[in-house]
């Protein structure tokens, strides 16, 4: 009884990983396309946050891997 438990936990973790990427991407550009509209530089912010968007999800990807191989 208690496996079972912890793969719906385990599973749980690997879903909640799966969308860190598209809302790190979501937060970075719309944080991106705010600042372009206040600033009038469209679209360079909103590419920058897209892209820092993306590194922070994708290096929360990487440590989550890190973490399980140890």
């Amino acid at each position: 009884m208690r496996s079972g438990g912890g793969r719906l936990v385990k599973g749980a973790s690997y879903w909640l990983l799966a969308w860190s990427v598209p809302i790190s991407i979501g937060i970075g550009y719309g944080l991106g396309w705010l600042l372009d509209e206040h600033f009038g530089t469209e679209p360079w912010l909103q590419i920058i946050g897209f892209l820092l968007g993306a590194a922070a999800g994708l290096t929360q990807i990487f440590q989550s891997a890190s973490s399980d191989d140890e």
